[in-house]
């Protein structure tokens, strides 16, 4: 049997790698993460993995404590410029933007607060501009 909480990750129809959480033993899994494959390949192979990979990593880390003990994940995007996750984050904004959807949503979201931490200008996008865009998403 399966812990729980735990990660699922899959490809969906749209040509994304999501990450969805399920939080329950026989639960629905709830979506986390969704990156276009595009953004993956245009990071390159080693930065995909990275990205993924620490974030899998990282996330698992903080529910299951135990059993990954002490050993650290480094950070998503330590050793990479915060400026990749501002940049993915604001071209899917155009994207949402230009074809009035919400799809993009969460995975927005988390590339402004990987960013945030590290940019001024990424956080006061997340914290003023974010809100505002994504409103009037929901809204069309």
């Amino acid at each position: 049997m399966m812990k729980v909480p735990r990660l699922e990750i899959y490809l969906d129809q749209e040509a994304s790698l999501c990450i969805s959480k399920v939080e329950k033993q026989n639960a629905e899994s709830r979506l986390i993460v969704d990156v276009p494959l595009d953004e993956l390949k245009a990071l390159g192979p080693e930065d995909a993995a990275h990205r993924i990979g620490g974030t899998v990593l990282n996330i698992l880390g903080l529910w299951h404590k135990q059993a990954f003990g002490s050993w650290e994940v480094p950070a998503v995007g330590e050793n990479h410029s915060d400026d990749d996750s501002y940049s993915s984050a604001l071209r899917l904004i155009d994207r949402a933007l230009s074809t009035k959807t919400t799809e993009h949503n969460a995975s927005i979201e988390y590339l402004l607060q990987q960013a945030a931490t590290e940019s001024e200008d990424a956080r006061k996008y997340l914290e003023d501009a974010w809100p505002l865009l994504r409103d009037q998403l929901g809204a069309t």
